[in-house]
């Protein structure tokens, strides 16, 4: 088999509406010998709006950023946005999750992270991390790797020596930076590559996989350009990172091209009268400042001119991309400006050729109809924002069952009689 890693389950508290836990399953059986997830590769999530489908999206991308950006905790405009993003009422995110990586052997970890509030200054600090695991079966006994709590290592399983360098590198940083990322950080430089390191390795290389993608009026740039001055640092944060107009390092260029070349097949495919992605470019201290043309022939256009759909399909290209090849990538209004047929379509490759995982949120219930034959692959989130999974029910299809009001929690009883004498005058 050649998959890398894979997201078994993962739990979430305290982000946005999401007060109570919730907890989504990606697999559907026991772990053993014969792990097989071909058929459980994709998973679509329904429900109201605010009922919590973005919270869980952007439950991912405070993880994978607070593991990977060293000041991500430290960062004024940072804590500005988790301040609105974490939930008021539990003052404390909550991340659990289980994945399965077979690298050499099959090693089953569980990943958890706690994000509080400190009492007398509002600011966020890490109040838990931990990363454990089992080997072959989910049979097996779990054993601790790390234990950080309050900044402090609690349990830190390496060889003594290692153990005491990186109590001393990390010494009162840890209540703003990762454990994780800085022991697999200490212990590559000092190419200490023996026994449990490699367990750190497999969970890093698993966390750069995960991927998540917003809608653009969901990523909150305007938020944060009202907090305080955009800051050269927080533009090269914010800048846009996929396959389009960028910032390329010139040793780069060649990948870069290549890649639009690719992006260049897929956009044809729904706009077969596109000629060729131009790129334009201008050398700037060690970068090429890239701009997209979209050349039809009789005319070129910049892709900022580009109808939003299209736009929409460039920006998205990028992580479909990174699926293709065995990442775990989560979207976000994936329907959002995209055809319904269109959107079908690519949904059907990724069940029956991706490589990877991908996790959407959508509105559009013709996916229910690509995904309903796979188990674990459609969820609803209720009204009270718990998780619904779709169980087959006889003759009844998710689609209906969603429309009709038959999901626990989503009774869809609205009338379109309750509009009159909303919308100005009565008629």
């Amino acid at each position: 088999m050649d998959f890398v890693a894979y997201l078994l389950n993962m739990r979430i508290t305290g982000i946005k509406c999401i007060e109570k836990e919730i907890r989504i399953d990606f697999y559907g059986k026991n772990i053993d010998k014969d792990f097989n997830p071909e058929k459980y590769r994709i998973k679509g999530i329904y429900g109201e709006n605010g009922s919590g489908k973005s919270a869980i999206v952007a439950a991912v991308d405070i993880v994978r950023r607070f593991i990977f950006e060293e000041n991500y905790l430290r960062d004024i405009q940072q804590q500005s946005l988790l301040n609105e993003l974490i939930n008021k009422k539990n003052k404390e995110f909550v991340f659990c999750c289980e994945f399965i990586t077979n690298i050499e052997s099959r090693l089953i970890f569980e990943y958890e992270l706690r994000l509080r509030f400190e009492d007398s200054s509002e600011e966020i600090y890490v109040a838990f991390e931990s990363l454990k695991y089992k080997e072959n079966s989910s049979k097996n006994k779990q054993k601790t790797l790390f234990i950080c709590e309050n900044g402090d290592f609690t349990e830190l399983i390496v060889n003594e020596e290692m153990k005491q360098l990186i109590e001393d590198k990390t010494r009162n940083l840890l209540l703003k930076q990762s454990a994780l990322f800085s022991i697999f950080s200490i212990q590559s430089d000092n190419n200490d590559k023996k026994n449990i390191f490699m367990h750190y390795v497999y969970a890093t290389i698993f966390f750069l996989m995960l991927r998540t993608h917003f809608d653009r009026e969901d990523r909150h740039k305007d938020y944060l350009k009202k907090k305080t001055p955009m800051e050269k640092k927080i533009k090269e944060l914010l800048m846009e990172t996929n396959t389009g107009d960028s910032r390329v390092p010139i040793d780069s260029y060649k990948q870069y091209e290549e890649g639009i070349k690719r992006l260049e097949k897929f956009v044809r495919l729904f706009k077969p009268n596109l000629k060729k992605i131009d790129i334009e470019r201008k050398e700037n201290k060690g970068f090429y400042e890239c701009e997209l043309l979209m050349d039809y022939g009789e005319y070129r256009v910049s892709k900022e001119f580009e109808s939003t759909g299209i736009k929409k399909i460039m920006d998205l290209y990028n992580v479909f991309e990174l699926a293709n090849l065995g990442s775990i990538v989560f979207i976000d209004e994936l329907d959002s400006n995209i055809n319904d047929i269109y959107l079908c379509r690519i949904l059907e490759y990724f069940k029956y050729y991706g490589k990877g995982q991908v996790c959407f949120t959508s509105h559009n219930t013709d996916p229910m109809n690509v995904l309903k034959d796979n188990n674990k692959s459609i969820d609803f989130i209720s009204k009270d924002h718990r998780i619904v999974p779709w169980v087959k029910n006889g003759h009844y299809s998710p689609d209906s069952s969603y429309k009709n009001g038959m999901i626990m929690g989503l009774p869809f009883n609205i009338d379109a009689t309750d509009f009159i004498g909303i919308f100005g005058r009565e008629g």
